[in-house]
């Protein structure tokens, strides 16, 4: 009997103490915690990539929220008080309300006569790139573009014993826009998901010289390179500049034995294709407006395995301009042929012809193919603020190339015709830039598997608080081949 009674008394606490800290304030609803972020926004049905760039919710246990969000309106901040009945969110704001809801471990937010359906997801702490599994169709490394002011684009990709090699331009301080040669490395996991490593800088400016304000545009390919008397393995084309705004940009080389380095500029040789070159620009000596952007933006394709090239590089005279070079003894160069590409047969997304640029390339030894990627000089949507990278990039083709030497061959005789294989734009990656592509490819510059072709472009915003060149990011894809 004695126990019953303590029972009931026990009963009676938790009833009238307890119970009382589990029920809702009836005033101001259920508490809530925590931070959500932007996951995908729809306008009318469809998916929009640029309606909003920043959209972030704080829910605070003070029934208070912090809202901050970066659109087509610009910037906006609200410090609000919100109402959560377990089911629907209130959130108020200068007598204005905003509805939320719990989907499916999402919340969602409907602006229905507005047409537009806003989906967030639970913010996650970033992770340092080291730790970090992240799909190759995704960005793939780098911090997040509302926290830095570091850019990552024109990537140079070789797979060697399973690990993917990765070189690109970025800035070496934040909010510093001077180009250093950035390197990473990328290994697979055993979910099929790739980790990569802390940023290495490889290559900088040298000041006082050719290339003393700007390192960029990295091209890099394995063989057998000698330099007085020393032998090295990896051979780096790259875009060097004197000049703050990019212009009268000239085409260097640097050696190294492996692929982190040390890298070694050949200064016997550099610029390699120099700016305002006769050969290349005529006998114009004046170098006006037409001409003055230079060369640069190099590719690079192991002819032989060893010490012979063909080095592809922008020009603002001809287009894209080709060299072969036996730079197998460094201290002896040969230039063997010096030619322009065509574009025949190059279509943008929207199927009209241009002049493809900013290329990478790659040779698929098996399906006998020669692949070109590069953008298309679209700009689709169109700019908001200036921003001068494209939208999109086209991966094309010529095909029944029996060997690198038939591939001098055809080049030289400018008698071929590309197909195209597919773009990469704002509806694959989700960013409405997207430029300074390269193709993943093994150390020689060829294709592994010639039913899948992985390229990285550069994505990035058209319309940002910072300057937009702070947005870019690398981004894979893939390309399914269908060779029937």
């Amino acid at each position: 009997m004695r126990f019953k009674k303590i029972i009931f008394i026990l009963l009676i606490i938790f009833t009238v103490v307890l119970l009382p800290s589990c029920k809702k304030d009836e005033n101001k609803g259920e508490k809530l915690t925590g931070k959500y972020e932007l996951e995908t926004v729809y306008v009318d049905g469809e998916i929009s990539t640029s309606y909003y760039i920043t959209y972030q919710i704080e829910f605070k246990d003070d029934y208070t929220c912090e809202v901050k969000i970066y659109g087509l309106g610009g910037l906006e901040t609200r410090n609000s008080t919100y109402y959560y009945d377990g089911d629907f969110i209130t959130e108020t704001y200068n007598d204005t309300t905003y509805t939320y809801m719990f989907s499916n471990g999402k919340l969602i937010h409907e602006d229905t006569p507005n047409g537009i359906r806003v989906i967030f997801k639970e913010y996650q702490e970033e992770l340092p790139d080291t730790e970090k599994e992240v799909d190759f169709d995704s960005i793939l490394f780098g911090e997040s573009i509302d926290e830095t002011k570091i850019f990552n684009y024109c990537p140079a990709i070789l797979v060697e014993d399973d690990v993917m090699h990765i070189w690109y331009c970025t800035n070496k301080t934040s909010g510093v826009i001077m180009d250093h040669i950035g390197y990473r490395t990328g290994t697979k996991t055993e979910n099929g998901k790739w980790k990569f490593s802390e940023q290495q800088i490889v290559l900088a400016p040298t000041p006082g010289t050719w290339d003393g304000r700007h390192t960029c545009d990295p091209a890099v390919i394995k063989g057998e390179f000698k330099m007085q008397g020393e032998t090295y393995n990896y051979l780096m084309s790259y875009l060097g500049c004197v000049t703050e705004d990019y212009s009268k940009n000239e085409t260097g080389i640097a050696v190294s034995k492996t692929p982190a380095g040390p890298w070694i500029k050949v200064d016997s040789l550099n610029p390699i294709v120099p700016w305002g070159d006769p050969k290349i620009f005529g006998d114009n000596t004046d170098r006006n407006s037409f001409t003055s952007w230079g060369t640069g933006m190099p590719a690079l394709i192991s002819i032989d395995g060893k010490g012979e090239v063909l080095l592809f590089f922008q020009t603002s005279s001809r287009g894209t301009g080709i060299q072969r070079w036996d730079l197998s003894d460094l201290d002896n160069p040969q230039v063997k042929f010096d030619v322009a590409r065509n574009n025949n047969g190059i279509l943008n997304s929207q199927g009209l012809k241009c002049n493809v640029g900013i290329t990478d390339y790659a040779y698929d030894q098996a399906a006998k193919r020669f692949y070109v990627f590069g953008v298309t000089n679209e700009k689709n949507p169109p700019n908001i603020t200036e921003t001068l990278v494209n939208s999109h990039c086209v991966l094309a083709y010529i095909e029944n190339v029996e060997s690198t030497e038939q591939l001098c061959e055809i080049l030289q005789s400018n008698n071929y015709t590309w197909k195209c294989e597919g773009y990469v734009g704002p509806e694959n990656t989700g960013w409405d830039r997207n430029h300074n592509p390269g193709i993943v490819r093994d150390p020689y510059g060829y294709i592994m598997d010639s039913s899948i072709i992985q390229v990285v472009v550069a994505t990035g915003r058209r319309d940002y608080p910072n300057q937009n060149i702070y947005t870019y990011r690398l981004h894979g894809h893939t390309f399914n081949i269908n060779l029937g």
